[in-house]
């Protein structure tokens, strides 16, 4: 088989240049995501903006080699932001925040993973001032994850 000049003037060769064409299109396609999933866990951790405050991704670490994590938390404008969490020396989550707005979703595991409470609690800003107390409802769980409680908090103060 000869190709001339990169052209098929064959209905054979244009088959076999179409079954090379998918070929590598396949292989792209499988590679893709590897090469993509590389670049995700090569992104800055740990920066800050050009006015010092807190940025992106920022991780910290139980141990000197860095793989038990001890905390995870997202910034946007120095503020916590997206979801956050804390781990335990074990590797497990501890703390779940999801943050929306001023408005943050908390959930608290033992350290089999298990939920031992969940709830809506607030924070305020105020000049240099950070507040964050519970407000909403909480619900206590036991270790079958059982709902052995519900308290309603506001502004901090237990109301039920």
């Amino acid at each position: 088989m000869i190709l001339h000049s990169g052209f098929c003037e064959t209905e054979f060769c244009c088959t076999i240049s179409m079954k090379r064409f998918l070929k590598y299109f396949v292989i792209f396609l499988l590679l893709f995501p590897l090469i993509l999933s590389a670049q995700i866990f090569k992104r800055k951790v740990n920066r800050n903006d050009e006015n010092g405050n807190r940025k992106g991704l920022w991780i910290n670490y139980w141990d000197d080699d860095e793989k038990i994590l001890m905390w995870k938390y997202h910034y946007k404008d120095g503020m916590e932001t997206y979801v956050c969490r804390e781990f335990y020396s074990n590797g497990k989550t501890r703390i779940k925040f999801r943050y929306y707005g001023k408005r943050i979703r908390v959930k608290y595991f033992d350290e089999n993973s298990q939920i031992t409470q969940k709830g809506w609690s607030k924070w305020d800003i105020a000049e240099m001032d950070l507040h964050y107390y519970w407000d909403g409802k909480w619900k206590f769980f036991d270790e079958n994850k059982k709902l052995v409680k519900v308290e309603i908090w506001e502004m901090g103060e237990l109301k039920e």
